[in-house]
């Protein structure tokens, strides 16, 4: 068996390496943002691939480490990039924002309307790493995901020939699907009633705010979910549709099952309950960029994972349906209540 200690001098060499690489590069790329901060243009492709360079490598010794048991040097190796290297990795808005957590958490509404946005505002060395994030895997599977839950409402509505649509959106977060979709749909819009639930009275303002135009379709409650999962008075047969889009990822498997009975009893006969989750975790360096530079962590499942935690909550392998978005990196579980 290898020598573990060995193999962690060897992996901080090789990164201590590719960070002396990269250190020159950026600094003679600010260099001339400095002068011209327009011109981040023609430096995004080489950027990309050294910060791809480096975290491939972070994300590939953890695997390999976990994968024999080897939990320690993954530790150390992340406490040494945190104390002596995430620093050459802090600039541009979106990463300061996901480590500083302004709002006591991750993938607050903000950062994940700025996704939604992709209009970044910094210019210059900034520029590259806010390109970066908004150009990751990760934040297009974001956005992929706001198109399918759009898709996924747009198509059970029409199918109904004007019957109302009860709706919940658990963790609700900025809305901007809810408010694309009710632009989409007026002036039918109205035969949509939508209830937003989220623990974040800032996320609540804000959506409130961007869906201003529909007041009497959109009621919106301050809920944290944890507590929503373990009630026992919960209301019975109340909605159509059930969805959350991001509170899975950050959910343990007993709060996940205990929220997905919870959310079974609000659901009206044949109701559908949509839940979606992160995926593989090695299947990107950009996972790692945001993971050990901007402490964003989450719980990724197989689809086989969501899949079981249906199962556990009462849901027969008959009413799932396993869906993913295109890249294949969040994936979803439908599930339709019996009654």
């Amino acid at each position: 068996m290898p020598n573990i200690d060995m193999l962690l001098k060897n992996q901080e060499i090789s990164l201590l390496s590719k960070i002396k690489k990269y250190r020159k590069l950026a600094k003679e790329i600010k260099n001339h943002l400095d002068r011209d901060p327009d011109s981040w243009g023609q430096y995004q492709s080489v950027f990309n691939q050294e910060i791809n360079a480096i975290f491939r490598d972070l994300m590939l010794f953890e695997k390999e480490r976990l994968a024999e048991g080897d939990d320690v040097s993954v530790y150390k190796l992340k406490k040494m990039f945190i104390k002596k290297l995430r620093a050459d990795f802090l600039y541009g808005e979106h990463i300061r924002w996901s480590l500083e957590k302004p709002f006591g958490y991750a993938g607050d509404y903000k950062i994940i309307d700025d996704m939604y946005r992709n209009d970044p505002q910094t210019n210059g060395f900034e520029r590259l790493f806010d390109n970066y994030s908004q150009m990751s895997p990760a934040a297009n599977a974001i956005r992929n995901r706001k198109q399918d839950i759009k898709k996924f409402i747009s198509t059970i509505f029409k199918s109904r020939r004007g019957d109302c649509l009860k709706v919940m959106d658990l963790a609700s977060g900025p809305c901007r699907d809810i408010k694309e979709l009710l632009d989409e749909l007026s002036p039918a819009a109205g035969q949509i009633s939508i209830d937003c639930f989220d623990q974040d009275q800032g996320a609540i303002d804000y959506a409130k705010n961007l869906l201003r135009d529909y007041p009497e379709i959109v009621t919106f409650y301050r809920q944290n979910a944890v507590r929503f999962a373990l009630k026992k008075d919960v209301p019975q047969g109340k909605y159509d549709l059930i969805f959350s889009l991001g509170l899975f990822d950050y959910l343990d498997e007993r709060i996940a099952r205990h929220l997905i009975v919870a959310l079974k009893k609000q659901l009206k006969k044949n109701g559908l309950l949509f839940i979606a989750n992160f995926g593989e975790q090695y299947q990107n360096p950009s996972f790692y960029f945001l993971e050990w530079v901007g402490e964003w962590q989450l719980i990724y499942r197989s689809i086989e994972a969501l899949k079981k935690i249906f199962l556990m909550a009462g849901f027969s392998d008959k009413d799932l349906r396993c869906e993913s978005e295109q890249q294949g990196i969040i994936h979803y579980v439908i599930a339709k209540n019996p009654g």
